[in-house]
């Protein structure tokens, strides 16, 4: 998955989040795609003191966000540099990302996730670009995964709800959740069912952002498994 191919596909998402080391970054290939006007497009990072993100600039940024473009229909905020923003500070974007004005739209990048909060990245569409390194999942983890989408690929629905019964706890669910997003992406790259897996992935996103607020993990791995398999193999 990339953002050129969720443009293409008109399911282009208000956040984006671009995930690889700094040269390898489409960024503004991917600004392009906004459509956004240079004075409606806001480098956050560069209006911060010494180039550092924090709570009081970022604050006023926020509130910038409720004023309509100059002289398009969108505003873009890009954060470069994400990985570096403070816990506070990131906590302080959860609403502005998740319940942005229809005209606001945001690009993050990163070199890694590990510093950035699950509550972030449940709110935006993570796409990995280049060389990534991201922590090495338990194999216990990567075993789950790789039997979902073997069962998916197979269209085994039965194997895909036994897959996601293997999930014991909250932690692992999200992990296995975003592990899978990436396999979806490698699936895609070679699929002819784009809408599909791109449906997929929309399924995976939300049951991220699920689990933040609904504790009862077997509850919400076999409804998962159910949607899932469903928008892979509609036809």
């Amino acid at each position: 998955m990339t953002v050129q191919s969720l443009y293409e596909a008109g399911r282009l998402p208000h956040a984006v989040l671009l995930v690889a080391g700094e040269n390898d970054l489409p960024l503004k290939e991917t600004i392009e795609l906004y459509n956004s006007a240079p004075a409606d497009t806001v480098y956050v990072k560069d209006t911060m003191p010494d180039g550092k993100y924090k709570i009081e600039p970022l604050r006023k940024i926020i509130n910038s966000g409720s004023l309509r473009p100059h002289f398009g229909d969108t505003r873009l905020f890009v954060f470069t540099d994400f990985d570096n923003m403070s816990e506070i500070c990131q906590n302080a974007l959860l609403k502005f990302i998740e319940e942005p004005m229809e005209y606001n739209k945001f690009v993050l990048t990163a070199s890694s996730t590990g510093k950035i909060l699950p509550t972030i990245i449940s709110r935006v569409v993570k796409i990995d670009v280049g060389d990534v390194n991201p922590d090495v999942p338990p194999a216990e983890i990567t075993d789950i995964v790789s039997a979902i989408v073997s069962a998916l690929l197979r269209e085994s629905e039965y194997g895909t709800a036994a897959a996601f019964t293997r999930i014991k706890d909250r932690q692992s669910f999200t992990l296995v959740l975003r592990l899978l997003l990436a396999e979806l992406s490698n699936i895609m790259v070679n699929s002819e069912n784009t809408a599909n897996i791109i449906a997929a992935t929309d399924v995976v996103q939300k049951y991220i952002k699920r689990m933040e607020v609904n504790p009862n993990v077997a509850v919400m791995a076999s409804s998962c498994a159910l949607e899932l398999f469903k928008e892979i193999v509609n036809d």
